[in-house]
């Protein structure tokens, strides 16, 4: 498994490569590199949530085809929760 690249190990890499003085250069690069870092997490976890709405949803849909109304209200629930802690309606 390989290392984790922290973004100022990366900016100093960058700046290596362009013959950049990391001295003046690696900050600026390294807070650009956070914050993709950053921007790239919440896409993930953003998905990630969906996702799990998804399947809880889906369950319910499953559920109702085969009369289990106990699962299927609970697989509502479940979706309901989720969506009003962790899912942005768009």
């Amino acid at each position: 498994m390989s290392s984790v690249i922290t973004p100022e190990q990366l900016s100093e890499r960058v700046c290596r490569k362009l013959n950049l003085p990391a001295k003046d250069n690696a900050e600026g690069i390294a807070e650009i590199l956070r914050a993709a870092l950053n921007d790239s997490r919440e896409a993930a976890i953003a998905a990630t949530k969906a996702g799990c709405l998804e399947i809880a949803e889906e369950e319910a849909e499953r559920s109702r085809s085969v009369g289990a109304s106990a699962a299927q209200q609970t697989a509502l629930n479940i979706a309901t929760r989720i969506r009003k802690r962790h899912v942005e309606v768009r």
